[in-house]
Formats: C-alpha cells, sequence, structure tokens
C-alpha cells in the first residue's frame, strides 16, 4: 500500500475527534491488545525501555505498565488529543504515573535515534500508516538488541461483507475499503528485515450489529472512517451512497434474528532483533595439511 494513499493529516483529524468517545466503540482493540499482552506471557523479555506506537487511549499501553512496572514506557500516537486522553487515563495507574510519557509522533518517522528500546510494540494501528513494510522497518530500527517487535493489524478480510456490498453498487467503490494485507504477505515482509525467528498468528472475529447504521456508526465512533482514502465521497462514504450501502448490506448480510454480523481479521507478528552482518567479512583459505 502506498504511504500516498491514506490523507495522513485528515486521519489524524478523525481520530482526535474520536478519541473521547473511543472506548465506547473499541471492543476490539481491547481484545486484541490483551491477546498481545498475553503474547509475552511466553517470552523472558525484561524490557527497560518499552514503546507503543499508535497508543491510542493507552489499551496496550495501561496493560504493559502493569506487566513490567519498572520500565520507562513511551506511548505514541499521530492524533495528539488520543496522547491526551492516554496521559489522563494513565494517572489512575499509580505510583507508576511518573514513568509513562506520551508524544505525538508518525509511526513511520518515529523521532527515537536507533536501537532506543528493547520492546517495540502497536495494536491495529500499521493499517492506518499506508505503508506496513515501512512501519516495520521503522519499528526494527528503533528497537535495541536482543528486543522484541510485537505488533497486531486488521487483515485482508476485515469487513469483507462492506467491500462485498460497495461492489455490488458499482464495482470500482469496493476500493472505499482499505486493501488489508494477508498473513502471508505480512510474514514475508517481517522476514526480509534483520530479525530472528519470525512469528506470524491470525484470529477471525464476527461482531453483530442491529443494523448496517449502527455498524457505521461503531466504525466512525473508533476512527475507522479515519481511512481517508483519497478521492473517496464525502463523509463517512458520502449521504447518497450510504443510503444505498445501507439497503444492500442489509439484504445480502441480515442473519435469522435480524441483526447483521461484519467481519474482522486480526494478524499478529512478532520478531527479535538480529544484528546486521558486518558489510565485509575477511576469510582466511585453510591450507591442506
Amino acid at each position: 500500500m502506498r504511504e500516498d494513499y491514506l490523507n495522513r493529516r485528515l486521519v489524524a483529524a478523525r481520530f482526535s475527534r474520536a478519541a473521547r468517545g473511543y472506548d465506547a466503540h473499541a471492543a476490539l482493540q481491547k481484545e486484541t491488545a490483551e491477546r498481545l499482552d498475553a503474547h509475552l506471557e511466553f517470552t523472558r523479555l525484561k524490557p527497560a525501555r518499552i514503546l507503543d506506537i499508535g497508543c491510542g487511549t493507552g489499551f496496550l499501553t495501561r496493560r504493559l505498565r502493569r506487566r513490567y512496572r519498572r520500565a520507562r514506557i513511551v506511548g505514541v500516537d499521530l492524533a495528539h488529543a488520543m496522547n491526551r486522553e492516554a496521559r489522563r487515563r494513565m494517572g489512575s495507574l499509580r505510583p507508576w504515573r511518573g514513568r509513562a510519557l506520551f508524544a505525538t509522533a508518525d509511526a513511520l518517522r518515529l523521532p527515537f535515534p536507533d536501537e532506543t528500546f528493547d520492546l517495540v510494540a502497536s495494536n491495529l494501528t500499521m493499517q492506518w500508516v499506508g505503508d506496513p513494510e515501512a512501519m516495520m522497518a521503522e519499528m526494527r530500527r528503533v528497537l535495541a538488541p536482543g528486543g522484541l517487535m510485537l505488533f497486531s493489524t486488521f487483515g485482508r478480510r476485515t469487513l469483507s461483507e462492506l467491500r462485498r456490498a460497495l461492489a455490488a453498487i458499482r464495482p470500482e467503490h469496493a476500493g472505499l475499503v482499505l486493501p488489508f494485507p494477508d498473513v502471508t504477505s505480512l510474514g514475508d515482509a517481517l522476514a526480509r528485515l534483520p530479525v530472528e525467528t519470525p512469528v506470524t498468528d491470525t484470529d477471525l472475529f464476527t461482531l453483530t450489529y442491529p443494523d448496517f447504521m449502527a455498524l457505521a456508526r461503531e466504525l466512525k465512533g473508533m476512527g475507522a472512517s479515519a481511512a481517508a482514502i483519497a478521492g473517496r465521497p464525502g463523509g463517512l462514504y458520502g449521504r447518497r451512497l450510504l443510503r444505498r450501502l445501507q439497503a444492500e448490506y442489509e439484504a445480502r448480510h441480515r442473519m435469522e434474528d435480524g441483526r447483521v454480523a461484519a467481519s474482522f481479521e486480526v494478524l499478529y507478528a512478532q520478531a527479535w532483533h538480529r544484528a546486521a552482518p558486518p558489510a565485509f567479512e575477511r576469510t582466511i583459505p585453510i591450507e591442506a595439511a
């Protein structure tokens, strides 16, 4: 995905507007934060410095704070209002309040020196950057030797029902839903970095809503309308298109109990720091006996 595919300024603005009410619409983000945190149960990592990229209101940051009470944690988000909310909520985790800092920063241009953090984590942020491979490279750049990078992102099957309903109205409208990666391409991109033991996994969640408009409101409430794809109609999808989309979606995806379903595929990945090989390696010939 190209970085210019998304309007980054609009992404930041939409997430900032969603910050105050974000938690009411973010059950899936909370669940994936818990699952990322659970991955750490199987490591012996004892990080002194932790970075949470795309921290949002701080679901994952607070879990990492509880797990690693002595660590210094930095949370960064493109949306300033999200950082403000995360800082406010972190205040309840006394007496470690001073060990967490929050900053407004772009995941593709982190303002930190190389090899700064022992754990670099990110929960459901990569799909908004426009260039997942560049974000992975940036995570690896700030990862210290012996450190772990751990993240989740939405996968290809996410909102597949919405994509099909849009395509039924007009084939090119399917492009109004972000082109999320599949687990194979994500794993291949991770393996191209100087890392050790890259591992990927996937979950498929099916969430249900009273009707299509309830789904649309939740997507907007959790900032998902911040996809901000260049050239798309105004509003969430444009009012006229939204009415047609509601009829198409409910005709195709209404279940027996009257509710509608939406799929969210979540991809998980982790890898350890591996030092790059030297630029020149001298070899000493072995003489025959």
